[in-house]
């Protein structure tokens, strides 16, 4: 009788030690889990922080492009309006020359 009685008691052992073991698993396997989660956030965000980064770089690469071009067609109206003055000049020359010339 002894030892049917011990062998439920040794059956509620096992059945502990197999989910004491299946329990070190799952924790073991969450561990993992959390771990990888972690590593996958901080490769995120730092692509994150490259994306912003080159973000900025390109917003000042346009700001300073749309300067730029500011300047060069500033100076384009600038150098446009000094040939436009001279040429209104000569073309008045030229009218006053041939106003003295068709005059007896």
């Amino acid at each position: 009788m002894n030892v049917k009685q011990a062998s439920p008691g040794l059956a509620v052992l096992q059945r502990n030690a197999e989910l004491e073991n299946e329990n070190r698993q799952l924790k073991k396997e969450l561990l993992e889990q959390k771990l990888l989660l972690i590593e996958y956030k901080a490769s995120t965000e730092a692509k994150l922080e490259e994306a912003r980064i080159r973000e900025e770089k390109l917003i000042q690469s346009n700001e300073d492009f749309k300067r730029e071009m500011k300047k060069q067609f500033e100076e384009t109206n600038r150098i446009m309006k000094q040939q436009s003055e001279e040429t209104n000049r000569m073309m008045k020359q030229m009218m006053e020359m041939f106003q003295k010339q068709a005059q007896p």
